[in-house]
């Protein structure tokens, strides 16, 4: 339901509203126990004839690893290599997905019994390997007498690697996610990957970590210790899913999510874990979904996007807690340098994406001057959604350029490199999210060629952000219970984002700037009790209209709790005249 047709259609940031059409909740009320703004959400997320255990996930809702096409084969050869007591590498992203998956299997080969000194593992570094089972890592791998490598986050596309590893005498195990419609896997491995041909498994949206949880589940499955060893196994099953922003709609993810965090919460943990949530600002609070995504997964990151990500694994793996809390520190500051570089190229990005007026914006420069590699991905997803166009954001290293795209609904970042394909060294990705490598005198040719398949497979409208409101309410509606009744809707991320809600021509008071000037401040009054209090991010622009118009408001509910108070407020995503 369209409910941008007021006199000013678009919000005061340019963008179009949607509001979920409404649903009959009655029956979903009575079996669930929700109100009816929380029913509405449930029935158009999960449909009207959800199950209410989807509200209550447990270990019965993880799927039987055997479901799998090639789990029971997976599971044999790891049986033989524990028996054999074979050299195993574990060889694995960067990114959150990667280390998650690899500290995983690497517990799951351990606690299977086989010996601590016949496990290691290998991260390829972002700058000098890049991403992916290269065939230098293949090579290194038999060199040192590995029998059987496992790649996990990666694999899935590197049939070279994959048969230099057979044809040297050592078994590959895939554990990925990523299978671009139409595309095989390598033929000569052991492949574990949802999407892939004649895979019925039916979570297809596991992350790689998911997949490398379902590996170790098949593995433990009736050791005496199953379930606590399993738990244990699922906090960092959790920290990947939600970094790797996979769907949390299923019921199996959703699981994952939700025992992970119960168990985060619930704790002790290890050295290394406990440092980590420390320093992420987490130690003696309740870990939330939001918190693995914007505190812990950004942590883990800013290893393996400025340094090394075997930082991550072995903070993770230390028992010493001195050791710990300087290696944590340690991450702590490269995720500090990380937000200094991103926000200075985010706007720079921005100037001349808005300068340059292009439909596919495509920005960078050399790495000399601080155009860095390990960020133009975080840097792309900023421009887009401030502006609403697919983007590419590269570094210049000597005769090439390294980017990443972020795109819209209407437009495929890989369809969209397929294009321009005779101009690229490679590429790859899925269908909002992509690299490429470019030779840097093709770039103006690079710029101008999407530019031209936007206009070619877009329209206007579809270049108008578009922000989707789940249900209207009144201001005095707004209470800590709705809050809570919300907060049994998640865990919230990617496909179960938290709630939006949409409140119709009220008037703010009390408006101010705060944060040096980034952080509008507002009021409302619920006619209940305190008012609800306002908070907009980096619009100040704003602020006159506020103090003076009535106005839409678009945002999700939360209790803010500082210095002991609690405060009931609203964060805004968007605003409007009403």
């Amino acid at each position: 339901m369209d409910i941008s047709s007021s006199p000013s259609p678009l919000s005061l940031t340019g963008a179009r509203w949607t509001l979920t059409e409404a649903r009959q909740t009655a029956a979903v009320r009575v079996r669930t126990g929700l109100s009816p703004a929380s029913a509405t959400i449930f029935a158009a997320r999960f449909g009207e004839e959800a199950d209410a255990r989807l509200l209550h996930p447990s270990l019965d809702d993880l799927l039987p690893p055997s479901l799998m096409l090639n789990m029971d084969r997976a599971v044999q050869r790891l049986r033989r290599a524990i028996a054999d007591r074979e050299l195993i590498r574990i060889i694995t992203d960067y990114d959150v997905d990667g280390t998650t998956s690899s500290l995983i299997l690497q517990a799951a080969l351990r606690l299977a019994g086989h010996p601590p000194d016949r496990i290691d593992y290998h991260i390829p570094h972002r700058f000098t390997e890049g991403y992916g089972f290269s065939v230098d890592a293949a090579q290194r791998a038999l060199e040192a007498g590995v029998g059987l490598i496992i790649t996990a986050d990666i694999g899935v596309r590197d049939h070279a690697a994959v048969r230099v590893a057979r044809e040297g005498g050592a078994d590959v195990l895939v554990c990925d996610h990523h299978l671009p419609a139409g595309e095989s896997v390598p033929p000569d491995a052991i492949v574990l990957c949802p999407p892939q041909e004649g895979c019925d498994y039916p979570n297809p949206s596991l992350a790689a970590c998911g997949v490398s949880l379902k590996v170790a589940q098949a593995l433990l499955e009736g050791h005496p210790r199953f379930k606590p060893m399993l738990l244990s196994l699922i906090k960092l099953a959790a920290i990947g899913t939600v970094a790797d922003m996979v769907p949390l709609i299923t019921r199996e993810n959703r699981a994952i999510v939700t025992l992970g965090l119960a168990e985060l919460n619930r704790g002790p943990h290890a050295p290394g874990l406990a440092a980590l949530l420390e320093v992420s600002g987490l130690k003696g609070k309740t870990i939330t979904a939001s918190d693995l995504g914007f505190r812990v997964g950004p942590r883990i990151n800013a290893a393996g996007r400025l340094a090394g990500a075997n930082l991550v694994v072995d903070l993770l793996h230390e028992r010493d807690e001195v050791r710990a809390k300087a290696m944590a520190i340690e991450l702590n500051a490269l995720n500090t340098e990380r937000q200094g570089i991103q926000r200075r190229l985010t706007q720079l990005a921005l100037a001349s994406a808005t300068e340059e007026r292009g439909l596919f914006a495509v920005i960078g420069g050399t790495e000399e001057d601080g155009w860095h590699r390990g960020v133009v991905g975080i840097v792309a997803s900023r421009v887009k959604d401030q502006l609403g166009l697919p983007t590419a954001v590269f570094a210049v290293q000597g005769d090439r350029a390294v980017g990443s795209v972020r795109s819209i609904t209407a437009i495929h970042a890989v369809d969209a490199l397929e294009s321009v394909r005779d101009l690229l060294v490679k590429f790859g990705g899925h269908a909002g999210a992509a690299g490429f490598t470019v030779p840097t005198d093709k770039l103006e040719e690079l710029r101008a060629r999407l530019h031209r398949y936007v206009a070619e497979h877009s329209t206007a409208e579809d270049r108008v952000v578009v922000r989707r409101a789940d249900v209207a309410i009144n201001p005095e509606d707004l209470s800590e219970d709705l809050v809570d009744e919300l907060d049994r809707l998640g865990p919230f991320g990617i496909g179960n984002p938290r709630p939006r809600l949409l409140l119709r021509g009220v008037r703010p008071a009390a408006v101010e700037l705060r944060a040096q000037g980034r952080l509008l401040k507002a009021s409302l009054p619920t006619g209940r009790g305190a008012p609800v209090e306002l908070v907009w991010w980096e619009h100040p622009e704003h602020e006159q209209t506020f103090r003076s118009e009535a106005l839409d408001l678009l945002g999700h509910l939360q209790v803010n709790v500082f210095n002991g108070r609690r405060l009931l407020q609203l964060s805004l995503d968007d605003a409007r005249k009403a």
